[in-house]
């Protein structure tokens, strides 16, 4: 709307400088651009490789660690993680990335990488077989069970949290915006024991409504609603084969989410799609097994 236009008179906009409704001088003349800190510019971009890049993060953590270490070849090393990572700077707070720039208080919620519990295992374990082991210390035996290790990687971590977003435009030159909650339960009912991405929702649509000419006020990010929990196992079988002092050769065999875990990815969070709170996609990969040699020398 011209901010010279009858509406905009009647409803109080006044003309920002003598030139502003000159076309020559001013190629923008809306009201709000009229309402702008500086309605003689465009676009002044303190943010996005532009300038100001401030931001507020504050980040607890607790470690618990352990390691085992025995002479028979066995090694084991865990780690436990509780954490929780708050911030309005996941990213630049830019016009493209926050619904006010001007109010980054509105961005400061919970991260969007944060993640709650984190237990990471890692195990090594030499076969007791073969010279210098404890069985089948000799013969041609020794050449073919000899060597041999077993390895594990194991990791399992809480979901990444969830924000919702919303395209209803507001005339402020902002960027994203984000709608309006009606309740705390984001999270949508299951049809059966387990969900089911084929025909349940992740998240509820009746637990947001959009919001008419004003900012919504969901949280950026809600630390309440996660996606699922990343299980990982990976397993390898390695075995050295020592051809002369300075030559060896190493066979492994390695697979990776052993266990073929499906880990379903993140919901739409677009509240103005159609596929908003469904799932259409995996989160990790499939089970998949390798072969590998590798000479030294």
């Amino acid at each position: 709307m011209p901010a010279n236009s009858a509406q905009a008179v009647a409803a109080g906009i006044k003309i920002p400088y003598a030139n502003f409704t000159n076309p020559a001088v001013q190629t923008t003349r809306s009201v709000a651009q009229a309402l702008r800190p500086y309605p003689q510019y465009g676009t002044i971009n303190t943010t996005n490789s532009g300038g100001d890049k401030t931001g507020t993060s504050m980040y607890h953590a607790g470690v618990l660690k352990l390691t085992q270490r025995l002479s028979s070849g066995f090694l084991f090393q865990g780690s436990y993680t509780y954490s929780k990572l708050m911030t309005d700077a996941d990213v630049f707070s830019g016009s493209t990335g926050s619904m006010d720039t001007t109010q980054p208080d509105l961005e400061y919620s919970i991260g969007r990488l944060d993640q709650t519990h984190s237990i990471k295992l890692s195990t090594v374990f030499e076969l007791p077989f073969g010279q210098g082991r404890r069985w089948v210390t000799e013969g041609f035996a020794r050449h073919i069970v000899g060597g041999w290790r077993i390895a594990a990687v194991q990791s399992y971590m809480s979901g990444l949290p969830i924000g919702v977003t919303t395209s209803a435009p507001l005339p402020i030159f902002n960027g994203t915006n984000r709608p309006n909650v009606t309740g705390d339960d984001w999270r949508a009912p299951i049809a059966g024991d387990e969900f089911n991405p084929l025909v349940d929702r992740f998240l509820n649509r009746a637990a947001f409504v959009q919001p008419v000419g004003q900012l919504g006020n969901a949280p950026r990010i809600n630390g309440d609603v996660r996606r699922f929990w990343n299980l990982s196992e990976n397993v390898s079988l390695a075995k050295t084969i020592s051809m002369t002092d300075q030559v060896r050769l190493d066979v492994r065999m390695e697979a990776f989410n052993i266990f073929d875990r499906i880990v379903w990815g993140a919901p739409n969070t677009d509240f103005n799609n159609a596929n908003f709170g469904m799932i259409t996609s995996q989160g990790n990969s499939p089970r998949q097994m390798q072969f590998g040699l590798k000479l030294y020398w």
